[in-house]
């Protein structure tokens, strides 16, 4: 069977949370959407879950019994999906249900790739120190939409050191919507499609590096989830740095670090090595050039002092500019130390209450509130309340497209 959409969810060791994902997902999509769940965990226990709920043939589910890295878990998923877009998503994450109305208008309008906005999150319970009961948080949203460019947004990513990847413009598998032939290109020149170690920002590299257009919504269509197993909610809870040797993602594969980036493991040398093998596979050296090494050089240092050694010996190794260095730190420095202050009141309990009290009060005076609300404890309710608050925008774009034929920009 066609279908119009399959949303790709690659788990492991996870069952509780995908199940809910996948009954989330089936609740609030219709028949030309499916749903591909590739599980590489210890036991294939989700089979049996997901065959007791008889979701039928929307639901596709492939269980890979060896451990495989977490790159061709999530290859496999995108390889078995069947529908004409693409969106890939965790398996503790979930959709909103305006995402179908919003695929059915890119396909008429032949769109290659959608970036919806990222105002939606829920943290299952447990995973945030301050919401052990579990929360949403659902920021400012409203219709408006633009066209980036997706080379010229790789370009500034790649100056910002491969940093700044939550806001860049660049095409996004995961919680993006790409048009499946999309991936077949990478796959043809790679033979694979997908590599590094992190998924989301190899294919957003290599995705990038193709497309000349991006649309980009105000508005959320998916929901990014965090439990306490997901590498979000190590994030949360700062558990995410290590010697590179400890790493989870070279579990079952050969691996070469890329020379550009530190040798140790944390979320942004992840980012960066993972960009880096993307150009290289991609055949894309020039773009290589533009990787500026002193800027996650001074991140790492300000982030993770215990590694200092081997951060100077990458510095040093690719002959990078100690004075250029010295004048990001200045520059970063103030700013690195008031975020960190800010991050420490913040998980204070009652300090915690005061400050989003301030902090909801000032946005609202500039019309970007920021609705956080406890005691959501299923991604099922957390859909229901985030839709209620942006189906009308999503409406109101549908509506807007259907009068400009999309060729505009709408702020």
């Amino acid at each position: 069977m066609e279908y119009l959409l399959s949303v790709v969810i690659p788990s492991r060791n996870r069952q509780i949370y995908a199940l809910q994902s996948v009954q989330q997902i089936y609740a609030v999509t219709d028949e030309s959407v499916q749903i591909v769940v590739q599980d590489n965990s210890d036991d294939d226990s989700l089979a049996a879950m997901l065959e007791k709920e008889n979701f039928g043939p929307r639901v596709k589910y492939t269980y890979i019994a060896t451990r495989i890295p977490g790159v061709d878990n999530y290859a496999g998923g995108i390889a078995a999906s069947d529908g004409e877009y693409v969106c890939c998503i965790g398996d503790d994450d979930g959709v909103l249900r305006g995402i179908v109305d919003v695929v059915k208008w890119a396909k008429e309008n032949n769109i290659p790739a959608v970036k919806p906005g990222v105002q939606a999150s829920y943290f299952w319970p447990g995973t945030m120190p301050t919401f052990l009961e579990g929360c949403l948080n659902l920021e400012y949203t409203d219709a408006s939409y633009y066209y980036a460019n997706p080379q010229q947004e790789l370009e500034r990513f790649l100056k910002s050191g491969a940093l700044d990847f939550p806001n860049a413009k660049l095409v996004k598998a995961y919680h993006g919507i790409v048009r499946k032939d999309m991936f077949q290109k990478i796959y043809d020149k790679t033979g694979r499609y997908c590599g590094g170690l992190s998924p989301d920002i190899y294919l957003s590299t290599s995705l990038s590096l193709d497309t000349d257009s991006l649309l980009c919504l105000n508005f959320p269509l998916t929901i990014f989830g965090a439990c306490k197993q997901s590498t979000t909610g190590d994030s949360v809870n700062k558990v995410n740095v290590s010697k590179l040797e400890l790493a989870p993602h070279f579990i079952g594969q050969p691996y070469t670090w890329s020379e550009k980036v530190p040798a140790y493991y944390c979320g942004m040398n992840i980012w960066a090595d993972s960009a880096m093998h993307a150009l290289d596979d991609m055949g894309a050296e020039d773009m290589k050039k533009l990787f500026y090494v002193e800027k996650l050089t001074c991140m790492c240092l300000l982030n993770h002092r215990a590694y200092k050694k081997e951060i100077m010996e990458n510095f040093h190794r690719n002959n990078c500019d100690e004075q250029l260095l010295k004048k990001e730190m200045r520059q970063t420095y103030p700013g690195f130390m008031k975020k960190k202050i800010k991050e420490t009141f913040r998980n204070i309990k009652p300090v915690a209450k005061i400050y989003r009290a301030i902090r909801d009060k000032r946005q609202a005076q500039v019309n970007e509130k920021v609705f956080t609300t406890a005691g959501i404890t299923n991604i099922k309710a957390a859909e229901e309340i985030i839709t209620a608050t942006v189906q009308p925008a999503i409406d109101k774009f549908l509506d807007t497209m259907k009068n400009t034929k999309g060729g505009t920009d709408g702020k």
